[in-house]
């Protein structure tokens, strides 16, 4: 009972100043922008979701965003449309002022006239009846359409008709210019005029049926209504009673639109009337046609004003106040009455009435001051300002400054404490109202600015400040131990949802979400469009409503809560939340469910029983499909076109056809700038490209086959259309790669094998025998010649072999009479290298091979001699061999062998000192046809220090034979010092 002493008082003391800044999201569209003319007489939406426009300049065709008009050049018989109607069938009909009828396919316009038997030429209505027929209300009469002519209905007198309309019952209404109206059911005929009825004027300008049979009857002075066998005359708000409507539609919310001819609109939700003029955003009260589309807006033509849009009912805004425009609204409260109070930055202070917003002429703090926030207690309002606190009520509004206690006179918000007491937070920190003063709440470490205050279900008092988030416990700020680990600055806002999670607005960290005293941090990585969050309002709907610095969010909690995700509706200005920012803790919900924003601009309403959440899928229509990106004619190529796409049928084309690029558009009339899309061509690549902005694509170099084309679009919010749209073409290939031709091709070609197979034939049976006498003689003397030349060579290697052994001889017995040490290991070095060829010998006299060698054989016999010579058993130094089995050729076979000679031996003197034991490990790998790898390792001692530079100053000689070899075997050899040492020869054998 506190407000209406308080605010009764208030109001008496102060005068006031009342505006109805009353506007709603409205867009416009005119020349400047590409509509043909400023008059749009006509307006209806097509299946595709183009929207046609009847103009005293052509047809247009509106997507959105692109105007494209149809003139006489186009074969259109007149640009003076009068009015437009698509029947069940989907066919555009067209009707002129001046030159009657034409039917639109879709790429050429049909005339209907004196020769179909059309006699009139200006065409005022159209509609369909029950059975398909089109009807028309002419200056002449009404007529008919059959399959081929245009008949005249008899019925009813021929004078002149402004509208027609048949009713789901199958009655037909018509509108007269002069002469009232007619209902004509079966063979009944009814007439209603102004002298004899309700009918407020004999001059019908529009008719439309609503559902539960109402038909509703625009007149040129008034609205009427036949409900039954009534007829009526509606009441119309204000001065409207006698207003000349012109025409009606009904939007998706079953609302009735009324447009009057220079009165503005009337929108009628069977229980009242909201009048729409200039001042609620209209260009012009002038309004000429209407239409909805499938999207929930309304379309209005407009005479002289172009083309204009209402959409997104859910939001009502209070921008423009007379004197006072697009305030800063930055304060929202309500009253125990109910009435939602608001406040600007500049201290301008108002009650939402229901005429509209009440501005006080005049405030107890000075005009500048920011008004932060309202406090309602059981006696008194308390307001938060830049100015310290007011209270008002109690008699005369009282303030609270620096005399009081106050640390800073900039106040944000205020909020009971658990304890009964006021708590404010203010620019310097946390205050408490006692015995009339203020008494700072203490901080352990220092001073702290608090930007908000909440208290919770669990009767806790919360802080939002600079700092991070606090508690009031026992007279102190506290931060919970939760939360300390988060280190977050500027907490501005706090909420708690109906389940007692905490919800708190860290700007540009994130939102934070408190539940069973857990913390979880909410980013852009977790699906946050923007971590820039001001205020946030757990709704009475288990939303929560997210404010950033440049969008609205709406979230809905239980998925946020059970599976952490982000599911939220966006409002920005294309989606009707105009307010474009939202001021800090300026958000409220009314008993009503209703929501109320204070923006930058002013302050906006939210209305949810209108948002009615409809997934809005683009409606996606393939434009053209050009050929190597050029303009195309198909028709003169020879294709037959769609009537409802303008698109080739069956499209089919030539090999060094396969240059194609798409050009497609996604109709989304609400916000057809948010439209994106993604695409693929199937047969070509299966996967879908990225998303993008970009309404084309092209196709190069095609190969012949089948491809479908596929394409999907997704809306502002986040609905990607179900289906995708297709078209499905082929690409034929060349004659030479047909099936039949090939088929031909390979029977000719086999005709002819076959023929000249005969033919040889005959002549190889005759060859034949001959052939073999000469071959079995030859292959005996072959066979000879060649045991021979194996005898002889296997003599040759003996005595190669024999010979070999007599140099060994000679060798050891020259070793005997040499003192010198180096010069023994010379000797030695020599014997081993000689050995390993006399080996070589013994093996090729020994088998049947006289050309290739095993080299796995070839390596043990040179090992096993060198472990011998140098007296080295394998005990000690175990040999382990990996040879794959490789024959090669004698030269190959001699410098492999030498080169394992060399680093053998190398290994068997130097590796393993002092009766050390080890590994001596051969390995050869097979990388491909030619190429080999031959590695020898040890497990010893290791190469000496200086190895490396006597390699480089070719001092040594095994070195220089070594790598001489690897040269002859077109490979290079690398030493390595790990572990021990390994040789590795990198070689090529001839194939």
């Amino acid at each position: 009972m506190y407000l209406p002493r308080i605010f009764l008082i208030l109001c008496l003391l102060l005068a006031t100043a009342a505006a109805h800044g009353q506007q709603y999201n409205i867009r416009s569209w005119t020349l400047e922008q590409g509509l043909p003319q400023s008059q749009v007489m006509a307006i209806q939406q097509d299946h595709s979701g183009f929207l046609w426009l009847a103009t005293r300049a052509g047809l247009s065709r509106f997507n959105g965003i692109n105007f494209h008009t149809y003139t006489k050049d186009d074969g259109l018989s007149s640009h003076n449309i009068a009015t437009l109607y698509i029947d069940s069938r989907r066919r555009l009909w067209i009707g002129t002022s001046d030159a009657g009828l034409q039917l639109f396919d879709g790429s050429s316009f049909e005339q209907y006239g004196p020769d179909q038997g059309l006699d009139a030429q200006n065409i005022a209505g159209i509609a369909e009846g029950k059975d398909g027929k089109v009807w028309l209300a002419t200056d002449k009469g009404v007529y008919y359409l059959t399959d081929t002519r245009v008949q005249k209905y008899d019925a009813l007198p021929a004078i002149s008709y402004t509208s027609i309309l048949h009713t789901p019952s199958g009655d037909m209404w018509a509108g007269s210019q002069q002469d009232g109206l007619y209902k004509v059911s079966g063979n009944s005929i009814s007439h209603y005029t102004s002298e004899e009825s309700a009918l407020p004027h004999n001059q019908v300008t529009a008719l439309t049926y609503a559902r539960g049979g109402t038909v509703w009857v625009g007149t040129a002075a008034g609205l009427a209504k036949v409900s039954g066998d009534t007829l009526s005359q509606a009441q119309l708000p204000g001065q409207l009673d006698n207003s000349h409507i012109t025409s009606f539609t009904h939007d998706r919310y079953d609302n009735l639109w009324i447009g009057m001819q220079r009165d503005g609109l009337l929108k009628y939700d069977g229980s009242s009337f909201t009048y729409i003029t200039r001042r609620s955003g209209l260009r012009t009260s002038r309004i000429t046609a209407l239409a909805a589309d499938t999207e929930g807006n309304v379309w209005i033509g407009t005479n002289g004003y172009g083309l204009q849009q209402y959409r997104a009912p859910w939001f009502v805004h209070y921008f423009d106040f007379g004197a006072i425009s697009e305030p800063r609204v930055t304060a929202v409260g309500q009253d125990n009455n109910g009435v939602v109070w608001f406040g600007t930055d500049e201290g301008e202070l108002a009650r939402m009435l229901p005429q509209g917003p009440e501005w006080l002429a005049s405030t107890p703090w000075p005009r500048g001051a920011t008004i932060y926030s309202f406090l309602p207690t059981a006696d008194a309002m308390w307001v938060s300002t830049s100015n310290g606190i007011w209270r008002l009520g109690r008699g005369a509004p009282k303030r609270y400054a620096d005399e009081q206690g106050l640390p800073s006179p900039d106040v944000y918000q205020g909020a009971t404490g658990p304890d009964g007491k006021l708590y404010f937070a203010t620019a310097g920190g946390v205050v408490t109202l006692a015995q009339d003063s203020l008494k700072p709440v203490p901080y352990a470490n220092g001073s702290i600015k608090a930007n908000t205050l909440f208290r919770d279900s669990q009767d806790r008092l919360w802080v939002g400040a600079d700092q991070g988030a606090f508690l009031v416990e026992q007279g102190r700020l506290v931060q919970p131990p939760a939360l300390q680990d988060l280190h977050l600055t500027e907490i501005r806002s706090i909420t708690e949802d109906k389940e007692g999670v905490l919800y708190f607005a860290a700007f540009n960290s994130g939102l934070l979400l408190l539940r069973d005293n857990k913390p979880t941090l909410y980013t852009s990585s977790e699906g946050l469009p923007n971590e820039a969050i001001k205020s946030v309002y757990a709704d009475a709907k288990d939303n929560l409503w997210v404010a950033t610095n440049r969008e609205l969010l709406k979230v809905q909690l239980p998925l946020l809560r059970r599976q952490g995700k982000f599911a939220y509706r966006l409002y920005t200005s294309p989606s009707g939340f105009r307010g474009q920012e939202v001021c800090d803790n300026a958000m409220l919900q009314t008993p009503d469910g209703h929501m109320w924003f204070g923006t930058t601009k002013g302050l906006s309403h939210y209305l949810p029983d209108l948002d009615r959440q409809h997934p809005l899928y683009p409606q996606l229509v393939l434009t053209n499909v050009l050929l190597h990106s050029s303009p195309t004619n198909w028709q003169a190529l020879g294709y037959s076109l769609d009537s409802l796409t303008g698109l080739p049928r069956d499209l089919r084309l030539r090999h060094t056809q396969n240059h194609l690029s798409f050009n497609f558009h996604g109709i989304s009339l609400s916000d057809p700038e948010q439209v994106v899309y993604k695409y693929r061509l199937k047969g070509y690549d299966d996967t879908w490209s990225q998303v993008t902005e970009r309404s084309f694509t092209t196709y190069a170099n095609l190969s012949p086959g089948d491809y479908t084309f596929e394409l999907l679009a997704r809306n502002t919010d986040g609905d990607w259309t179900p289906q995708p749209l297709t078209y499905t073409f082929s690409i034929v290939p060349p004659i030479w790669r047909r099936e039949w031709f090939v088929g031909v091709l390979l029977l000719v070609f086999a005709g002819a094998v076959l023929s000249v197979v005969r033919l040889r034939e005959r002549s190889l049976v005759k060859m034949n025998s001959l052939l073999e006498m000469k071959v079995d003689h030859r292959t005996r003397l072959l066979e000879r010649q060649n045991r021979e030349k194996e005898i002889l060579l296997q003599e040759i290697h003996h005595r190669v072999k024999n010979n070999l052994q007599i140099v060994i001889s000679m060798l050891n017995l020259q070793a005997r009479h040499v003192q010198d040490p180096e010069a023994k290991d010379v000797m030695q070095a020599l014997r081993s290298r000689v050995r390993s060829m006399s080996l070589l010998h013994e093996r090729l006299y020994r088998h049947d091979d006289l050309e290739q060698i095993s080299l796995e054989e070839y390596f043990l016999e040179i090992c096993e001699s060198l472990y011998a010579s140098y007296g080295v058993s394998m005990d000690r130094v175990e040999l382990e061999l990996d040879i794959p089995y490789t024959k090669v050729d004698l030269d190959a076979a001699i410098t492999l062998g030498l080169i394992v000679n060399e680093l053998v031996s190398n290994t068997l003197k130097y590796a393993f000192p002092d009766g050390k034991h080890g590994v001596l490990c051969i390995k050869l790998v097979k990388h491909d046809e030619v190429q080999y790898t031959l590695t020898i390792s040890d497990n010893g001692r290791g190469l000496p220090e200086d190895f490396f530079e006597k390699q480089q100053n070719g001092q040594s000689f095994g070195l220089k034979l070594v790598q001489s070899l690897s040269r002859k075997l077109d490979g290079n050899i690398s030493f390595y010092n790990t572990h021990g040492t390994k040789s590795i020869l990198y070689f090529v054998l001839p194939s």
